[in-house]
């Protein structure tokens, strides 16, 4: 670590939270920060790590950038990156959504959610606002001042909770480190790709260790060659690029069998390489699982059973996923005890803990800072109308959320999760109706949509990742958590310049997914109407697959904990039911497939060029995405299928 790449880092950051915004929500450029593994920071990775050091190299080879510079400036980008279009996605149109809705005719919350939201959590109450009008509809002529005064109030009151909630994340990680990382051993597949590829980058080289193998090098070229045939349609005026397609929905249409409710999609070609990086077991258990889950949905269809509407988004998997989330979530704190024993210990007493002389937080700083600041988010929540057993019952929940994606992330290298949705309904109707007043209602489903709902990228998978690169920093390992909170800060504030300047600009109502600022916003108020209406109408406790997930979750954790010849692990169970996975299951099971033949039919050697061979298609995709993006940028939108995202 060095003040050079502290500053080279806290850039880069600022200059993705300024430009992702704008390409993101408005031009539809790419989304290069909406997943675990950024688009962004891999394109810069490959610009500071061969374009900035090798030009360095020709000058003076002793001042390159060395491996632990290059992942402290990692870490740095793929904190930052979860800020610009997940969290600015959903914050500000749901603080200006309720004044500028509120004037439709159709909008039958009014008496009830807009008048239990404490004003000052809001942009305004009234539906005439202009602060509000302009930022969906943009300034009249064009230009105008940003209306700081009025949003300053909101932003603040938010920014509280979110820096309580960002900061026990922060914490719950680095307690996590040494179980996951040193125990456990998790694989971290988007933690060993740039660690990979950095290794020896101040060597006397031009370029990093990696580039000396041939198997990188032809990952490389089979990338760029894939990624070139893909968009040579697009430069003779196709409408798309080609790409492997598979119609599933429309080959099973109209059959026996259209209930399991496959989707039609694209051929995803990185996912292949992740599942070639992590054991054989746990890629499995992703694919199988996901076609358990298709085969549940075509169980109760044929059963007469209404769960099954909607395939991933039904009842039947949106309850059965809280459950699996419970078991897995218990099932790995049990397995932890001994660890999170000897943290407390080390926390509370002065002997018989564990040792955190190597942490990169003390287990002090951790225990004390995670319990601090889990009560003032519970104090935030108490502040602003909520009961205070609702409040733990929410917190919890999003804590659990953390934990289980940090570990899906960690351990398979889904780079593209969905959280559980509309998480304070799932507790509303575990408590009969009963768990939120009005007001906390209302404030729940705010929370729950600007930080949780809808996001790709959350901090909890950041966070662990950015402690298991911690290894590399020999020295000054203690500063990786105040470098982290700055990349945070500064990704927070520059990209929010962005959204409001680009809102009042051209109007929040022109962005290219109006989902995000109108629809979203309006389900969040439309479920808190429900919640105060008809509080305990609004959706049954599905009993049956709730205790499916947790039986399932349960029943595969034992027998993975009792028996060493069970082949599937259970994560699997905690990502079946998803967006992203719908579109990369089929990657999984091709890169499992290449793992376990090299497995039974090859050599200790060419296992290790296969991960070599992967690693270099990884880190080319990466790079690809994120210069199309950034080529479309500085031409205008004249490179052609920069929108599509891999």
């Amino acid at each position: 670590m060095s003040w050079r790449a502290f500053i080279l880092g806290l850039l880069a950051v600022i200059a993705v939270g300024l430009l992702d915004p704008y390409t993101s929500f408005y031009k539809n450029y790419g989304w290069n920060t909406q997943s675990h593994f950024p688009a962004a920071a891999g394109f810069l990775l490959g610009v500071f790590a061969v374009g900035l050091n090798g030009a360095v190299k020709l000058v003076r080879k002793r001042s390159a950038l060395r491996r632990a510079e290059l992942m402290l400036i990692w870490c740095m980008l793929i904190v930052g990156c979860a800020v610009p279009s997940n969290l600015m996605r959903f914050w500000f149109p749901v603080l200006a959504a309720p004044p500028y809705l509120a004037r439709r005719a159709d909008i039958v919350w009014k008496d009830t959610a807009l008048a239990a939201v404490p004003e000052t959590l809001v942009l305004s109450k009234d539906p005439r606002s202009v602060v509000a009008k302009q930022f969906y509809e943009g300034w009249r002529g064009g230009e105008g001042r940003l209306p700081w005064r009025h949003w300053l109030t909101p932003i603040s009151r938010w920014a509280v909770l979110i820096a309580f909630f960002y900061l026990a994340t922060f914490f719950l990680c680095a307690i996590l480190r040494k179980q996951w990382v040193d125990r456990e051993r998790l694989q971290f597949p988007l933690a060993r790709v740039p660690l990979d590829f950095t290794e020896g980058s101040a060597a006397g080289e031009l370029l990093p260790r990696i580039f000396s193998s041939r198997a990188f090098l032809l990952g490389l070229a089979a990338a760029a060659l894939l990624r070139l045939t893909r968009a040579l349609p697009l430069f003779f005026g196709a409408e798309a690029g080609w790409n492997v397609r598979l119609p599933l929905q429309d080959v099973f249409q109209q059959t026996p069998l259209q209930e399991m409710s496959f989707v039609n999609f694209e051929m995803n070609w990185m996912p292949i390489g992740l599942a070639y990086l992590v054991p054989a077991d746990v890629s499995l258990s992703i694919w199988l699982f996901y076609l358990l889950g298709r085969l549940e949905l075509q169980t109760a269809a044929w059963l007469g059973s209404s769960l099954h509407y909607g395939g991933t988004f039904s009842e039947l998997m949106r309850w059965q996923r809280p459950g699996a989330y419970i078991a897995f979530t218990v099932g790995a704190l049990f397995m932890a005890r001994r660890h999170l024993l000897g943290v407390v210990r080390a926390a509370f007493s002065r002997w018989g803990g564990a040792d955190d002389s190597a942490e990169p937080v003390s287990y002090r700083v951790s225990c004390w800072g995670f319990l601090l600041c889990s009560a003032g988010a519970l104090g935030w929540f108490a502040w602003y109308g909520m009961k205070v057993w609702s409040a733990a019952m929410l917190l919890g929940l999003l804590f659990c959320i953390q934990f289980v994606h940090a570990r899906v992330v960690s351990q398979s290298g889904i780079y593209r999760t969905s959280p559980l949705a509309q998480g304070p309904n799932l507790l509303h109707a575990l408590g009969l109706g009963h768990v939120f007043a009005p007001t906390g209602a209302i404030v729940a489903q705010m929370q729950y949509t600007i930080m949780i709902n809808g996001n790709n990228s959350m901090l909890g998978p950041a966070a662990i990742h950015c402690f298991r690169i911690s290894e590399v920093f020999e020295r000054r390992r203690k500063l990786l958590l105040p470098a982290l909170l700055a990349a945070l800060l500064a990704a927070i504030l520059a990209a929010s310049w962005t959204c409001l300047y680009q809102a009042y600009a051209g109007g929040a109502l022109n962005y290219s997914n109006i989902w995000a600022a109108i629809d979203n916003p309006r389900s969040a108020f439309d479920l808190a109407h429900q919640m105060i209406h008809t509080p305990t109408q609004l959706a049954p406790v599905r009993w049956v697959p709730f205790g499916l997930g947790m039986a399932l979750t349960g029943l595969v954790m034992f027998m993975r904990a009792r028996f060493y010849w069970w082949p599937v692990h259970p994560v699997g169970l905690l990502a079946f039911a998803s967006y992203g996975l719908d579109r990369m299951w089929m990657s999984f099971f091709l890169g499992w497939l290449v793992k376990v033949s090299f497995l039974k039919f090859g050599s200790g050697r060419l296992l290790r060029q296969g991960r070599f061979f992967f690693i270099g298609f990884i880190v080319t995709e990466l790079f690809f995405n994120g210069a199309w993006s950034l080529a479309s940028l500085l031409t205008g939108g004249g490179v052609p299928g920069a929108g599509v995202w891999i």
